[in-house]
């Protein structure tokens, strides 16, 4: 729809044309001209639906104006707009059949409900009332969608339609809430979802300040909240009152409907701030990652969480010998201790996390040699399968996903392993496990199992790939470094409790596999090292 605006001063035409948001309320197109003849050439070109003009300008007054603009499209509304509160003009204006009269100096919100109007009028005459009732409606939706989108950010906008579609004055300060689901899955049976639920929940609840909750196509509830001054104190006060309320109404939602949900509070501002407002809502609530569920955070106490990128286990030696022997043990503590970490640093997004729990289900797939064709199949539905994040609510649940993905890869590797393997190897390595702290030889092993030694070594370094020798001390000084972190038995007791009997070659073997003494375990956090 297109609006002609004609007036000969120029600040007061280009005034109405910048100072309003007409994309907002439906005018694709606003057309300027400075005087009745320009106007009424530009009309005749480009056949506007509306026409705003000034009753008193040269060349052609707006009455004149507006008689020829009925001769040429008599279903074109006309405004008329003057500095004089002049019976005389507004009685002829009307013999005219213009639509309204609006005095100067112009006020931007009369101005916008008026157009408005006549914009819906315009549309009534053209369908009919069932096709223009849905034109309303959707229009409603279109309102929505574009605040929640931070297209419509002039506050004269926002605060006439909230007013119109929703009953809800939105002068003075606000406060912006986001509520989500902590899970998809918290749906309840067909027909009545959760997040209905949780609506009609907020909507039956008394707050001190005024509220509106709007549902949006993201699948989250927004509530706008309206405060009586913009006091901080009492701002302070209102969001403390507010967080107690919401956390005990959220908890009994789940204990009375098995709805869990959490929620985000912004900042203190106003309607012009509402994309601001929402952002702030939003980066509140993404604070749940790092809480329990059916948690309230709020913007103004909350740390921001940035996308940085997560280092981790990726480059973890011992990690990826453990992902290439399959040791779930030590894989699972190294993991545990690991999402621990993360949880008590406490700045990563949620994008951040999911990358990196991505990164290590792809390691297990580099780190295993020759991965079968079930395993990488598996891998790639479950690296889908953390796409959908609403399924994970906190830093618990990606860990526990991460930790299920390697216990069954570890179990699918065994599983082939022991298929390959020849039955003399699996009984060596089972007693190998079972004696590790005990005096071992490739003698009393190959005894064991019935074979030669250069026959059995030569067997289970093809089979094993790395020497009997290597896998044993590999075994000892994981087992040790478990014992180091766990017990306070000195280290040279430890040594020959995994099997050493020379605390020199321990010393020596686990600096080579560990790049450190065994010493300086003691002084840095485990890292995990079941065996």
């Amino acid at each position: 729809m297109k609006l002609l605006i004609a007036d000969d001063d120029r600040q007061i035409r280009e005034g109405i044309k910048d100072g309003i948001d007409w994309f907002a309320i439906g005018i694709d197109e606003v057309i300027t001209a400075s005087n009745g003849l320009e106007a009424l050439d530009i009309f005749a070109e480009s056949l506007p639906e509306i026409v705003v003009t000034d009753v008193k300008m040269p060349g052609m007054d707006g009455l004149e104006l507006l008689k020829r603009v009925k001769e040429i499209r008599p279903t074109t509304k006309v405004v008329i707009l003057s500095g004089y509160n002049d019976f005389k003009y507004l009685k002829k204006a009307v013999q005219l059949d213009a639509v309204d009269y609006e005095m100067k100096p112009v006020r931007a919100i009369n101005l916008i409900q008026l157009i408005k109007k006549i914009k819906e009028d315009i549309i009534r005459e053209k369908v009919s009332e069932e096709t223009f009732n849905k034109y309303r409606e959707s229009y409603k939706d279109l309102f929505l969608d574009q605040l929640f989108s931070g297209q419509i950010n002039d506050r004269l906008i926002i605060v006439e339609g909230l007013m119109k579609y929703y009953r809800f004055d939105a002068k003075g300060p606000l406060v912006c809430v986001s509520f989500e689901l902590d899970r998809a899955a918290d749906d309840l049976e067909k027909g009545h979802p959760a997040m209905d639920r949780l609506q009609e929940f907020l909507e039956n609840r008394d707050l001190e300040a005024k509220s509106l909750a709007f549902r949006t196509k993201a699948g989250e509830i927004i509530a706008l909240l309206k405060l009586e001054t913009s006091s901080y104190l009492y701002y302070r006060h209102i969001i403390h009152d507010m967080k107690n309320r919401f956390t005990t109404w959220i908890r009994e939602m789940a204990a009375t409907h098995g709805v869990h949900a959490s929620a985000g509070i912004s900042a203190i501002g106003s309607a012009s701030e509402f994309p601001v407002l929402l952002a702030q809502a939003h980066e509140a609530l993404a604070l749940k990652l790092y809480s329990a569920k059916s948690s309230v955070h709020d913007y103004e106490e909350s740390t921001k969480l940035e996308n940085l990128p997560i280092a981790g286990l990726l480059e973890n030696e011992e990690f990826n010998s453990h992902i290439q022997f399959a040791r779930y043990d030590g894989l699972s503590e190294m993991i545990g201790m690991d999402f621990d970490q993360i949880t008590a640093e406490r700045k990563y997004s949620r994008r951040s996390l999911l990358a990196y729990c991505k990164s290590l289900i792809q390691l297990l797939a580099i780190s295993s040699s020759e991965p079968s064709a079930e395993l990488s199949e598996f891998l790639w539905s479950k690296s889908e399968r953390l796409e959908e994040s609403s399924s994970f609510h906190d830093v618990g649940d990606y860990r526990d996903f991460v930790l299920s993905v390697y216990k069954e890869a570890c179990d699918q590797f065994l599983r082939t392993k022991n298929a390959n393997l020849s039955a003399i190897i699996v009984r060596a390595e089972d007693y190998i496990r079972k004696h590790y702290a005990q005096e071992i030889s490739v003698e009393r092993v190959a005894e064991y199992v019935g074979k030669t030694p250069n026959y059995f070594s030569h067997l289970f370094k093809k089979e094993m790939g790395v020497s009997f020798r290597e896998f044993v001390n590999r075994l000892r000084i994981s087992k040790a470094k478990d014992r180091i972190y766990h017990s306070n038995d000195r280290i040279y007791e430890i040594s020959e409790q995994v099997g050493f009997s020379d605390y020199a070659y321990f010393t020596q073997v686990f600096r080579k596999l560990e790049g450190c003494p065994p010493t300086a375990l003691r002084k840095k956090p485990a890292e995990g090292t079941k065996e």
